[in-house]
């Protein structure tokens, strides 16, 4: 699975306790990463970039949903980020709901119709939907073989 943090503000989080936890993931100390960034995210509770790099985190340890909450407040706090919904759906998808990574990565794909990964599992997923919950999903993308 792969996540984006693509176009993350790093110089806004770099001299803050956060980083600690960013640096932990970077080197694959990834349990005490999310204990860090766990930390960071009482102390910043408005902070973006924390709630991506935990979600990152859980993630990497297959803790899909924990990594939905974690995608779910970064949603919250930039609504118009097409990763941040990216994220939310690959958490979804590797949790299992299907339907619910869907409706995700067709949000990233309408909020930035260039968001290649988005439109990429769009495709994938839409396969793998069984019809009748394919139905009620707006599909935004076809694929151009």
């Amino acid at each position: 699975m792969r996540m984006d943090y693509d176009n993350l503000d790093v110089a806004s989080i770099r001299n803050t306790p956060i980083w600690k936890g960013v640096e932990l993931l970077r080197n694959d100390e990834v349990k005490a990463a999310i204990a860090s960034l766990e930390d960071s995210s009482r102390m910043f509770p408005n902070s973006y970039e924390c709630f991506v790099y935990l979600g990152i985190a859980y993630a990497t340890k297959s803790l899909f949903n924990r990594a939905i909450g974690a995608f779910k407040k970064a949603c919250d706090l930039k609504p118009m980020s097409a990763n941040a919904h990216y994220n939310l759906g690959c958490a979804y998808e590797g949790a299992g709901v299907l339907d619910e990574a869907l409706k995700e990565f067709t949000n990233a794909h309408e909020i930035n119709p260039a968001h290649t990964l988005s439109q990429d599992k769009i495709i994938d997923l839409a396969q793998a939907i069984p019809e009748e919950k394919r139905k009620k999903i707006k599909l935004v993308v076809t694929r151009q073989d």
